[in-house]
Formats: structure tokens, C-alpha cells, sequence
């Protein structure tokens, strides 16, 4: 399968970003204590079928929890997190939240896009990836809401394809705000909201995280989750990376239109523009690196409609974003 050439960080901020004046050096000799899973939820056992599972990079669906920073690292993280915290906003699932932080900070740009971390996803993951294209997909942070008893987030399906939920906060310190996920498809969890029946209590796992720095890697796109509300007042907060599968064969999927109704005008546009040339540029690396010499003319029509379809594709979404409208499947309770 031909891999892709990572694209890299934008080397300018966008307007009304700065990097922090002061913020701890990310090191990853001290700040990782990368560990395995010791489970894996495949997309099958959660009810998908072969041909829905075909169109993925990997049959994995959710892992048990496993660890990715070390005491030291989940510290830095913390005052990190809480140094972001000036700048967070909300959208229609969450009351509190930063987007964009690795343009702000350089040790959470550096953590989202290590190396060393992403290899180790691809390990978990069962395929080669990548750091997200999208920046405002690297480092997303989600934060308690004020009030007790607000979920810190709806039930949903992320934007992205593969990304990790970490605790930034100590999960034991705190009652309520359990990461969950449905124990079923997208298909099913659409079935109960649109017939405003409650999700059955035996179909909604919450792991059970170790501490700060522990995390669940995931197929955002195809698990429904959320993040319960604190039933006392605490900080709760995590941080979710994204990555792209690295082998470029497979079905596009970004979800422009949500991102456009959380994300700074003036950014998402460049950075979904950006995302798809460089799927583009990819796709006609991998073709010029690798001429056929065949007779078959089948592979080059289908190679020139692959682009066709998926540039047409991304004009049509940046055409009506402003039909977009808010996906979710409500509290479920």
C-alpha cells in the first residue's frame, strides 16, 4: 500500500493566535511512558458488518485503556492545559473547550505530532498513520462545564478518523465525568435518538482510566461517545489527537461542514483546503513515483476520477457550508 509523506505544521500563525510566553519544553525521553493495551473492542464486536469494516483503515473500534505520559509529562501537560484554558470557547456539544492550541503551544504541537507517539499509535491502530493534516484537529482539550451536572460532552461520532482520548486531569480525583461509549453502531445509536428511546444502560462502557497521561485510542468516526458530567465540582480535563491513516487508498472522510460551525472562519477554510491538497498531492506522488506501463486503461480512469471526485467533493462542502447544520445524538437520557 503506498504511504504518505506526513504534511507539516504551518510554519505561520493564524491572525489572533500567539504562541505562550513561557510553557514547559516538550522532551520525550522524559515525558513519555508509552505502554500497549491491554485489550482491543473490534468494529465487528460492536456490530459492523465486513462491508462497512472495508472502508476503514483498521477492524479496531476502542482499546482498554493504556498509558502515554509519564508523571513528569502528565504534569507539564496539566499546567499546559491550564494555561490554554484563557482562550476556551464552546459549541453545540461542548461548553468549554480549546481548538487550535497547538498554533499556542509549542509542547502540545510537539507531543500531538511526535513521532514517537504516532508510531505507537500505528502499533495499537493495526495500520500506518499520521499526525492530523488539520491542525485544529491536533491537541483538541474539553474542560468541565461550570455547572454540576452539564456532560462535558453529547453523544457523538468525532470528525476525524482515528484519534486518542487522554486525561489531562487525575480521572480518580473526581466523581462523575467518565469517558463512555456506546457498545453498538452509529447506525443504532441514530435508531434509538431518532425514536427518543434512552440507551440501554448494558450497551454504555466506561473504562476505567488509571490516572493522568492514560488514554483510549479509538475509530472516532465509527464509535459513539461522550464524556459524562461531574457530579461534584472538580476540574476535569482531556485532550484529544487526531491522526489520518497513512496509507492513501482508503475512502476520504472529514467532516468540513461541522468543522466550519466550531472553528474560526478565517482558519478552517485554509486548513481543509490545505488538508485536501495534500491528500491530492499524494495520491499524484504515489502515481508519478510508480508508472504502470499497462495496457489496462481502467486504473488510470479510475485514478483521475478518484481526484476528480474528491476535489469536486471538497469545492461542494466549502460551497454550502453555511447549510451545514449540528450533529449529535443528544445526552441519551
Amino acid at each position: 500500500m503506498p504511504i504518505a509523506e506526513a504534511l507539516p505544521f504551518p510554519t505561520t500563525l493564524p491572525r489572533g493566535f500567539a504562541h505562550l510566553p513561557s510553557e514547559p519544553v516538550f522532551d520525550p525521553a522524559r515525558h513519555l511512558a508509552l505502554e500497549m493495551p491491554e485489550t482491543r473492542t473490534s468494529l465487528a464486536d460492536l456490530g459492523y458488518g465486513a462491508d462497512e469494516i472495508a472502508t476503514c483503515p483498521s477492524d479496531l473500534g476502542i482499546t482498554s485503556p493504556f498509558r502515554v505520559l509519564s508523571d513528569e509529562g502528565a504534569a507539564c501537560m496539566l499546567e499546559v492545559a491550564r494555561l490554554l484554558s484563557v482562550h476556551a470557547t464552546s459549541n453545540f456539544r461542548i461548553e468549554r473547550m480549546v481548538r487550535g492550541g497547538a498554533y499556542r503551544s509549542r509542547f502540545l504541537r510537539d507531543l500531538s505530532l511526535s513521532p514517537d507517539v504516532s508510531d505507537w499509535i500505528a502499533q495499537i491502530f493495526g495500520a500506518p498513520v499520521l499526525p492530523h493534516s488539520i491542525p485544529h484537529q491536533l491537541g483538541h482539550l474539553n474542560y468541565n462545564p461550570e455547572r454540576v451536572g452539564t456532560n462535558v460532552d453529547k453523544w457523538h461520532t468525532d470528525t476525524l478518523r482515528i484519534d486518542y482520548v487522554m486525561f489531562v486531569t487525575d480521572p480518580r480525583g473526581v466523581k462523575g465525568g467518565e469517558f463512555q461509549y456506546f457498545r453498538g453502531t452509529k447506525h443504532e445509536m441514530k435508531a434509538l435518538a431518532d425514536a427518543g428511546k434512552p440507551i440501554p444502560a448494558d450497551r454504555i462502557v466506561s473504562p476505567t482510566l488509571p490516572g493522568p497521561g492514560y488514554a483510549v485510542l479509538q475509530q472516532g468516526n465509527m464509535v459513539v461517545h461522550r464524556a459524562r458530567g461531574l457530579t461534584e465540582p472538580a476540574e476535569r480535563i482531556t485532550m484529544v489527537n487526531g491522526y489520518v491513516p497513512g496509507e492513501i487508498v482508503f475512502p476520504y472522510f472529514t467532516r468540513y461542514d461541522q468543522l466550519y460551525l466550531v472553528d474560526p472562519r478565517h482558519v478552517v477554510t485554509e486548513e481543509y483546503t490545505r488538508h485536501v491538497a495534500w491528500m491530492g498531492r499524494e495520491i499524484l506522488r504515489h502515481r508519478l513515483d510508480h508508472p504502470s506501463y499497462s495496457e489496462d486503461r481502467s486504473a488510470e480512469v479510475a485514478s483521475f476520477e478518484r481526484l476528480s471526485t474528491l476535489f469536486a467533493a471538497a469545492a461542494n462542502e466549502i460551497r454550502n457550508a453555511n447549510e451545514a447544520h449540528a450533529e449529535h445524538f443528544g445526552d441519551g437520557e
